[in-house]
């Protein structure tokens, strides 16, 4: 079987493709890891992916704001689902570490809605909060407020062990 590949300024959906700068992502690599913390909020992953990590006393959440960029997405021209993913189970851990305590993921659920095509805003939510197991979810909008994605979460606490 032989297959053509073609250029195009759409992707297969129609998109435009996205441009990736490699000057621009080699920069912000270097400058993510050049600095040495290493702690929630601010380690290499969240500085890479530039997530801007916020709490909710009141309501007890977590909101993660990720930025678009092209060097974040799939062929078809929207965020990868493993980079939101990544920033849904962040927005978990924050909850978690900030309200209870450190906890590490043991089993994770997505659902995928629409594809996320500008910045979007997890906000994570405790479920139900036991001793030893934290049932999380975080749910994910895009620019005009429309569900993008769901993830849910099982979370080990570390002060139970």
């Amino acid at each position: 079987m032989t297959t053509t590949s073609t250029t195009s300024d759409t992707t297969a959906t129609g998109r435009p493709v996205p441009r990736v700068d490699a000057d621009e992502i080699s920069a912000l690599a270097r400058a993510a890891a050049t600095d040495p913390a290493w702690e929630f909020g601010s380690f290499f992953l969240s500085r890479f992916l530039q997530l801007d990590i916020s709490y909710d006393d009141a309501q007890q959440t977590c909101t993660v704001v990720l930025p678009y960029g092209p060097h974040l997405c799939n062929p078809q021209g929207s965020v990868h689902g493993g980079v939101i993913t990544t920033a849904l189970d962040i927005s978990m851990g924050h909850l978690c570490k900030r309200y209870l305590s450190t906890a590490v993921t043991i089993e994770m659920q997505m659902r995928f809605f629409r594809p996320l095509t500008g910045t979007g805003t997890c906000t994570g939510s405790v479920v139900r909060a036991g001793r030893r197991i934290v049932h999380l979810e975080s749910r994910l909008t895009d620019e005009q407020g429309r569900l993008a994605a769901l993830g849910t979460g099982s979370w080990q606490r570390l002060d139970a062990l």
